[in-house]
């Protein structure tokens, strides 16, 4: 069962403040888990606080309100403010760090001209010893806005919807131009693209105009009207670069760059190609089909081909090394402004998914 906590106070310094407070044990859990993997991708001692601080800049200039829940969210628990913003920040400060992450996560959207919002499926896959960190989080405003977002504790956001006709998917992607300073942390950004945002060009405009320094595709859905769309947003230090669905709608997007440009720069499928893999099997499963469903694209993405490397993946038992596992498959509904967050992967899912919405 996924966790739901929904937030009851709506001023953002004192809905962190309330978020902090009563999950403390699992915000400081998170920071030293990315404390831990800081220092292992560097090999020694990394200042946390001194690239949080870094990033809690870039979050006051970019997102006021999120840098006021931030400063609470650590009153709660008890922290320094500095660690919250190195954890909203791990993607910038990984890729400052020079981590060699393997990728995570394939997306599949499907834009039918027949359906008023697209279909929408993720896998999550992060390091296994997360699994228990994440939860889902209803931030409701106080004008009647509705925030869902899956996420880790202790980092504002990351995959989500709002109930204004507005979701996005996430995907990490690697680029050569990563990591030289500490810039907006994508998951702020998606974040506040929920939090602001109800229209579609209007939230393409606030990504393209942000000063990101690490990389991700940002796969952002609309519903408006009985219509639908979606497109990836490739975001990196020198673009962004925006990829829209096939002839036949579908849109896969796994851990390299699509747009021709940005993937003169891609530095993930040269050492890790299973993102090739992955693509290339979901897109042969699901192409040309005008009968996708939820149930159907997660049929689809039951595969452990690969391995540790797979759509659906599990960490190998005989090894100690830091590993990635599905840990959570999301369907989003844009129209409906809602989502759902299935602990685990496809192939503990692939019989069970609802299929009340969508229709």
């Amino acid at each position: 069962m996924s966790y739901v906590f929904r937030s009851t106070v709506t001023d953002p310094r004192g809905r962190g403040r309330e978020f902090g407070e009563c999950h403390a044990a699992q915000i400081r859990a998170s920071v030293e888990a990315y404390r831990g993997l800081f220092e292992r991708s560097a090999g020694g001692p990394v200042d946390m606080l001194g690239l949080g601080g870094k990033a809690l800049v870039e979050i006051a200039a970019f997102a006021a309100p999120l840098h006021e829940e931030i400063l609470g969210m650590a009153e709660g628990a008890g922290l320094d403010a500095r660690e919250i913003g190195a954890i909203n920040a791990r993607t910038e400060i990984l890729a400052f760090l020079g981590a060699k992450l393997r990728g995570e996560c394939s997306t599949v959207v499907h834009v039918d001209p027949a359906r008023p919002a697209p279909i929408a499926v993720q896998t999550w896959d992060w390091y296994s010893q997360f699994e228990n960190q994440w939860l889902v989080w209803e931030i409701p405003h106080a004008d009647g806005r509705l925030t869902t977002t899956v996420t880790e504790y202790g980092i504002v956001g990351k995959i989500g919807v709002n109930n204004r006709g507005l979701g996005v998917h996430f995907n990490i992607l690697h680029h050569f131009s990563d990591g030289l300073r500490i810039g907006v942390p994508v998951h702020v950004a998606s974040r506040w693209m929920l939090d602001s945002q109800s229209d579609i060009n209007d939230a393409l405009q606030l990504f393209a105009a942000t000063d990101f320094s690490a990389s991700s595709s940002l796969t952002v859905l609309t519903s408006k009207g009985g219509e639908g769309a979606a497109l990836s947003v490739e975001i990196y230090p020198e673009g962004p670069a925006f990829v829209f669905p096939g002839a036949d709608g579908l849109l896969v997007h796994t851990n390299h760059f699509l747009d021709a440009t940005a993937s003169q720069g891609d530095t993930e499928w040269s050492v890790y190609p299973d993102t090739l893999l992955r693509h290339d099997l979901l897109t042969r499963r699901l192409a040309n089909r005008r009968d996708l469903t939820p149930a159907k694209v997660i049929s689809a993405m039951n595969s452990h081909l690969g391995s540790t490397g797979a759509v659906c993946c599990h960490p190998d038992p005989n090894s100690s090394a830091d590993q990635y596992q599905t840990l959570v498959t999301v369907v989003i509904d844009v129209a409906a402004g809602s989502l759902q967050a299935l602990a685990g992967g496809p192939c503990v899912h692939v019989a069970g998914i609802s299929e009340q919405s969508h229709s």
